[in-house]
């Protein structure tokens, strides 16, 4: 797609290069990904090329490649081929059993994947099996293969393991949420799945690989012709995850079937296989197999070719314009998006976010004119969390952060929680005035159950005058959240107001 004033490459570089001298410790280790601001409308295809028995196919030129626009032809402006092999991490490296980091950050693997367990549209029996088949695959996980895992089992989409090669971590994350008893709620859409997926995603550089587990649309389950999903509402979120570079395989959890022309059941896979080739994945289904399905994705998605080129007098006509890539090797399949949506909106400042969003969290619950810059470099931080009685214990510590409220006492039903929110003192924009240096930023946090129903939410804006002696010091903010028992999740964010750079993290939290 035209990235909005964004040109995404891959040409091996760091990320962010608006940063470098602000953030000299803090950038990315090289990888093939980083953002260009510029005015230039390229459209980006990350293509992966299988032969007629499903091996990758490697060492093509760049002149093997043939793409057109609605059926011109264009030139390359760029070609990069990316054979990847597999880097261990761990995606929140802690100080204490309480404690966690985004630092990961700066050590992403060219290629990221990430499994989504949609169990929203799944029965009981259906979720055993998934389980199954998952466990399976991650027993047989190379040690230096990193995945994450987020889950829907009702209304929003929860990170449930953050990225990490550990198996038991990844099999005890699945266990919290398969099986169990369907929550009651709206019909799933895919909709509000793929905006969520994009809004956790879109921060983290480079490609992603998503291999999302379900049984199909929940809008599409209902059975009544006239329920569909929102046709313009999904090119404009494949738009957001072409922009986030993240490649989509719906896998359908249910496995080989006996129902036969189903029209819903069609439908679904219609939908799943749409929603694929918009992104560049594959769909997958009547397959037993979801162990080697995702086992194959792994493996082929590994490996890909980068093309960029430019369409003349690019136009934004919110037209959906048509991208054909074709090789010069007979006998091979190709994957990559079939096209770009031409939105006049991406010409124009994004509107400002809507009470009660998510995007509205990021910005302190404030409505402001310039949102988050989730395309350069992430602010890395620190995020603890401590109940009320370990604030006491741990006086001292709490003495070291500056408080952005006075604690209050929490409402029936709740416990008081302090998140504790620790970042290096060149993680922030300083601007002079009058003789001093300050800086402004916002600290976010939206709390979710394990079911991915939002329990709480609280947002402040920090504004602090740095002390001429302060340059070294880390900085410390301490932010009071009420949660219910049992086991939540907490989605954290801190955004630069001068630089409009963001930092995000997501934490799990048991409430006892």
């Amino acid at each position: 797609m035209p990235v909005r004033a964004l040109a995404l490459f891959s040409l091996g570089l760091t990320a962010a290069l608006a940063a470098v001298s602000q953030q000299p410790a803090q950038q990315p280790e090289p990888q093939p990904g980083y953002t260009l601001h510029t005015d230039v409308r390229i459209v980006l295809a990350d293509v992966t090329v299988t032969d007629g028995k499903g091996n990758v196919v490697h060492d093509l030129p760049a002149s093997a490649f043939h793409v057109t626009v609605d059926k011109k032809p264009l030139p390359l402006a760029s070609f990069e081929e990316h054979a990847i092999a597999p880097t261990a991490m761990v995606a929140t490296p802690a100080a204490g059993d309480e404690t966690f980091s985004n630092e990961y950050l700066l050590h992403l693997p060219p290629v990221l994947n990430i499994v989504v367990l949609d169990t929203s549209t799944l029965t009981i029996n259906e979720q055993m099996y998934l389980a199954v088949e998952f466990n399976h695959f991650v027993q047989q996980l190379p040690v230096s293969q990193p995945i994450a895992i987020y889950a829907r089992t009702s209304e929003h989409l929860v990170l449930i393991q953050n990225f990490t090669s550990d198996h038991t971590l990844l099999t005890a994350a699945a266990a919290k949420v398969m099986p169990q008893i369907p929550t009651p709620h709206e019909s799933a859409s895919d909709v509000s799945l793929l905006a969520e997926l994009a809004q956790h995603l879109a921060p983290i550089p480079g490609r992603k690989s998503v291999l999302w587990f379900s049984g199909g649309s929940g809008v599409l389950q209902i059975g009544d012709p006239e329920v569909t999903e929102d046709e313009e509402a999904l090119r404009q979120i494949y738009d957001q995850l072409e922009a986030a570079r993240v490649a989509v395989y719906p896998i359908d959890a249910r496995g080989l079937t006996t129902t036969v022309g189903d029209p819903v059941m069609t439908a679904q896979h219609q939908q799943m296989s749409a929603g694929a080739e918009a992104t560049g994945g594959a769909a997958f289904f009547d397959l037993n197999s979801l162990k080697g399905i995702a086992q194959t994705v792994l493996r082929q998605d590994a490996s890909y070719y980068t093309l960029t080129f430019k369409p003349p007098n690019f136009q934004a006509d919110n037209k959906w314009h048509k991208i054909h890539i074709s090789l010069d090797k007979p006998g091979c399949t190709l994957s990559y998006r079939r096209g770009y949506f031409a939105d006049a909106n991406n010409l124009a400042p994004p509107p400002p976010p809507k009470p009660g969003s998510r995007n509205m969290l990021l910005t302190g619950g404030r409505i402001t004119d310039a949102p988050p810059d989730i395309h350069s470099a992430p602010i890395i931080f620190t995020a603890g969390i401590v109940s009320s009685a370990q604030r006491v214990t741990h006086a001292r510590d709490a003495a070291q952060c500056i408080a952005l409220q006075t604690p209050s006492a929490p409402k029936h039903g709740t416990l008081a929680y302090f998140i504790r929110y620790t970042l290096a003192p060149g993680a922030f924009l300083v601007q002079t005035g009058d003789g001093n240096s300050r800086v402004t930023f916002d600290v976010s946090a939206l709390a979710f159950s394990q079911n991915g129903v939002r329990i709480g939410q609280n947002g402040d804006r920090v504004r602090l005058t740095l002390a001429p002696d302060s340059s070294k010091l880390p900085i410390c903010v301490e932010q009071q959240i009420n949660l219910p028992k049992g086991d939540d999740y907490l989605f954290l964010a801190v955004w630069d107001v001068a630089s409009g750079r963001l930092g995000s993290l997501q934490i799990p939290v048991t409430v006892k």
